[in-house]
């Protein structure tokens, strides 16, 4: 890796939850690099130490990962890290055929090597290539979004109908979410690493190579702006790479933080929570 001059930024933030479930992974000597976000059952649960599933998914996942010494790929690495968890969730009494109490992680990991990037993802985290004459190439897709989008319009009409607090609004769409969650390592649901051994089926990898790549965006999702601040002819991942790029992480963060704040019932822009985790990563080839 003598010939690759990289450099990183990142940022992690807690969104409205008492914890933040969201975690980077930072393991500079093999090269690792990722960004997760926990996924906590819709059955309340928290251990001894008052920590919930999504996060102690999350960090399991992160430490897992920081402490990676031999080289295997990053599919059996996400095996192994996805059996580990399984162990937790049982040691926990968790009952593993109800998907509502199962923790789980969304995530997107990268490895960088002499003649490329590996990358693996699950869940709706997001991996973005940027190259040099500024071309965007999102290599993965929101395994989520088409389940969203019923939950979307759904909130869309309670505000048609003139609810007012994000309380009502949530409770509009509860069940669907409820309903979601039976779609998890399903056909035609989505993917997401949470015990299960259906989770290997829905990982998304592979390698892109070096040439005329300048920058790695890694994202969690309380990281994607407003659709509808977009303007509808740009590329959203376009408009959404270049915004990180020219502003930098931590202002681009704080922007979206103050847009979230300004809207608080999340009736200007759709969204299940006021303020999400956010995490973010930007990774900088020379």
């Amino acid at each position: 890796m003598n010939n690759l001059n990289v450099t990183y930024e990142e940022i992690t933030k807690k969104g409205v939850g008492v914890l933040n479930e969201d975690a980077i992974i930072m393991h500079p000597k093999a090269n690792l690099y990722g960004a997760l976000d926990g996924v906590s059952s819709l059955v309340p649960y928290l251990n001894s130490k008052k920590e919930t599933g999504g996060f102690i998914a999350a960090n399991l996942v992160k430490n897992y990962f920081e402490s990676v010494t031999n080289p295997g790929s990053l599919k059996d690495h996400m095996i192994e890290v996805n059996d580990l968890l399984r162990e937790q969730m049982v040691l926990a009494n968790i009952d593993l055929e109800k998907k509502e109490e199962l923790w789980g992680a969304a995530l997107a990991i990268v490895r960088i090597q002499d003649d490329g990037v590996e990358f693996i993802q699950t869940g709706d985290c997001m991996i973005l290539a940027v190259y040099a004459n500024e071309e965007v190439r999102p290599l993965t897709w929101r395994q989520v979004s088409h389940l969203e989008a019923p939950a979307f319009a759904k909130w869309q009409e309670g505000i048609t109908k003139g609810l007012k607090s994000h309380k009502e609004l949530h409770e509009t769409v509860i069940d669907t979410i409820r309903k979601n969650r039976y779609r998890a390592n399903t056909d035609g649901g989505y993917g997401v690493l949470n015990g299960e051994k259906d989770a290997v089926r829905f990982f998304e990898y592979g390698k892109i190579n070096l040439t005329y790549l300048k920058h790695i965006i890694l994202l969690t999702d309380g990281m994607f702006l407003p659709t509808n601040i977009v303007p509808e002819q740009s590329s959203y991942w376009s408009f959404v790479a270049q915004r990180i790029l020219n502003k930098g992480i931590k202002l681009y963060t704080q922007e979206l933080i103050e847009l979230e704040d300004s809207d608080p019932e999340c009736i200007q822009h759709i969204r299940f929570k006021k303020s999400d985790d956010k995490t973010a990563m930007v990774i900088n080839f020379h």
